[in-house]
């Protein structure tokens, strides 16, 4: 039975996949909660999973939509819109623009350099025994990375758009929708664009505000942008991809050492194959063969 008001928010404890896995075993794999006024049905065996996000993906691939979510993403948040035209028309420019081979390759060196100065600050504090925040240098690095491929500018830099950047991260992963600082951002790369024309030389995309900046100006796109729907992509971008990607990386290297066995096979391989004298180097594969965005 559920709770007024509160439904069955009592049964879950701090780790809601802990309780949503002793209550399935005790009332089976399929079940239903109400999580205050939301209805939630929870599906824990992997024949149901594949049934809702395979079999039946179009009926269940919509997120559930708030007014607290169109207020922060200018009601043109992609990660929230319904499966549709606009859906399918972001997600083929973010796959085929950011994720696609061209762009993956461009900001290749950008992804080594970072990778090399994440490595080289664990060497740096390993000399002189110092800890080190895997949580923290991860999620910069991830920061690092997005923020290049997005606004060609580094994060971790000490420079006053750097620090302008820094913030507009900060404050999008405590949700806080920031349009004074998207609003400078796009200004300036658009004064940029058209300082470009005047002096005749010609602009080349150089990371996904340009990209996006390109679509908003064509008469002819599928689908119309405005300004919103740029803010609405970079705040889903921003907030979906820094902390997760770092938390799938801890959570892989957390694995890995809580399973001492698959370490060492894992290090054996690499020091088989690649060698302790250099990094890991591979081929590029185009994301959209692999990566499904949202």
């Amino acid at each position: 039975m559920a709770l007024p008001i509160i439904g069955h928010l009592h049964l879950l404890g701090p780790l809601i996949h802990h309780s949503f896995r002793e209550i399935s075993s005790r009332y089976g794999p399929l079940i239903y909660l109400r999580l205050g006024s939301i209805s939630v049905v929870v599906a824990s065996a992997p024949e149901l999973a594949k049934e809702l996000l395979k079999t039946h993906e179009l009926t269940f691939s919509s997120r559930k939509h708030s007014i607290a979510i169109d207020h922060l993403t200018y009601n043109s948040s992609f990660a929230f819109a319904p499966y549709g035209p606009y859906w399918k028309f972001i997600k083929k420019i973010s796959t085929f623009e950011l994720l696609g081979n061209r762009m993956l390759t461009k900001f290749l060196p950008i992804r080594k350099q970072e990778l090399h100065h994440f490595l080289g600050g664990f060497y740096s504090k390993s000399k002189v025994g110092e800890s080190v925040n895997i949580t923290q240098e991860l999620t910069k690095l991830s920061n690092n990375i997005i923020s290049q491929m997005m606004l060609s500018m580094r994060s971790s830099d000490t420079d006053s758009e750097a620090e302008t950047c820094r913030v507009f991260e900060r404050e999008l992963m405590i949700y806080i929708a920031s349009d004074g600082l998207l609003e400078k951002l796009i200004t300036s790369r658009e004064e940029l664009r058209k300082q470009n024309r005047i002096n005749g030389a010609v602009h080349e995309a150089q990371d996904f505000l340009d990209i996006m900046l390109d679509v908003m100006e064509d008469e002819n796109a599928e689908i119309r942008l405005t300004r919103n729907h740029i803010k609405a992509l970079f705040l889903d971008f921003f907030t979906a991809a820094t902390d997760t990607t770092a938390i799938a990386i801890e959570w892989a290297l957390a694995e890995l050492i809580n399973q001492p066995e698959v370490l060492e096979k894992a290090r054996e391989e690499i020091n088989r194959v690649v060698g302790n004298g250099r990094m890991l180097r591979s081929q590029t594969t185009p994301i959209s063969h692999i990566y499904r965005p949202f």
